[in-house]
């Protein structure tokens, strides 16, 4: 699956109120589809708002190219997870871990991954 293909199947699937929790969370679901993206730089880049908690200030903002670089890895033998997220955002995982999650429980809840059992490491759903 190309990112083209995998972006069609997250915007068809993840919609407001989408939960995305894992195993370990219960607060998690998609506030916004299409919000503008303004923390971090993003400079108003489209993508989904994220409560991670029950304070709005520690919403997360999930531009697309944030799902877009952390897709790639989903292919790799140790798919995606939180040294990867690193790599690419290690500010946003610094400020709120959760970031991680939030991006694989995404591509999980979207359909396009799957998880292993303690939902550390998410992969290309084949």
């Amino acid at each position: 699956m190309n990112w083209d293909k995998a972006k069609e199947i997250i915007k068809k699937n993840i919609k407001e109120g989408t939960d995305i929790n894992t195993k370990r969370s219960s607060l998690r679901k998609v506030l916004k589809v299409n919000h503008k993206c303004t923390k971090y730089d993003y400079k108003g880049e489209e993508g989904f708002l994220v409560k991670i908690s029950n304070y709005e200030n520690n919403n997360l903002e999930i531009p697309w190219s944030m799902l877009e670089k952390c897709f790639n890895s989903l292919k790799e033998p140790e798919g995606y997870n939180g040294k990867v997220f690193r790599k690419y955002y290690k500010q946003q995982a610094d400020d709120h871990p959760c970031h991680v999650h939030v991006v694989g429980m995404i591509f999980k809840k979207a359909g396009i991954a799957i998880s292993d059992e303690d939902e550390k490491n998410y992969y290309l759903k084949e």
